[in-house]
């Protein structure tokens, strides 16, 4: 069984929101540059094995592209993220998604129940939103955008009925609904870690399918 190996996420650390140019062009920086891609090729490898593992234990579900290690920009990006579909749904519908997350150096992993920003359609949020008509409880969480800003909120139901109304007068644009898993490094290997990814989907599970009625 292949041993959990995270380095290369940790070893990308340091380039996180640093310019990248190409070597070609990128004159006395030439080495340091090949560096700063080998590192980011080497970090998405590590993410991409990680999302390949948890498909293989999600029947019926196909993994998407994953996010490159920087943006158009060419600026390293801080995180990874991934969705998987269905092969029935559309490119508007929401689906699940992975996004690997950063705090203080140590890394987890979210799996949430939410779409693909570039793929959104006229309808896409209206059903999106339909998370807030099931109760939550912890460990799950609100992760949900207002004036542009992304926020944390409990999971409870003070604050699902707060969105419900906040959201019939346009303050929350969006409403996600995720589950964390905070420092990946203590799984030995992937199946581990998919195993417990396994089991925020069967508490996102609900979710997830009330965004399809």
């Amino acid at each position: 069984m292949k041993k959990f190996n995270y380095k290369p996420l940790v070893d990308y650390i340091f380039y996180h929101n640093m310019k990248y140019k190409s070597p070609e062009k990128a004159g006395t920086d030439k080495e340091k540059m090949e560096i700063f891609r080998e590192k980011g090729q080497k970090a998405r490898k590590i993410f991409t094995e990680i999302a390949k593992n948890f498909e293989g234990k999600m029947q019926g579900f196909k993994l998407q592209k994953v996010s490159g290690w920087m943006n158009q920009a060419q600026i390293a990006r801080s995180y990874f993220w991934v969705y998987l579909k269905k092969e029935s749904e559309k490119r508007d519908e929401s689906g699940l998604a992975l996004r690997l997350i950063e705090d203080k150096k140590e890394f987890g992993i979210s799996l949430e129940v939410s779409f693909l920003e570039r793929g959104i359609g006229e309808n896409t949020l209206k059903f999106q939103n339909r998370v807030l008509e099931i109760p939550i409880c912890s460990p799950l969480y609100y992760y949900v955008q207002i004036n542009g800003e992304n926020l944390r909120i409990a999971g409870n139901e003070e604050n699902r009925q707060n969105l419900i109304k906040e959201v019939k007068i346009e303050k929350v644009r969006k409403v996600l609904v995720k589950y964390d898993i905070d420092e990946i490094e203590k799984f030995q290997t992937h199946d581990e870690l998919s195993e417990e990814l396994l089991k925020g989907y069967i508490l996102l599970k609900p979710y997830y399918e009330i965004t399809k009625r």
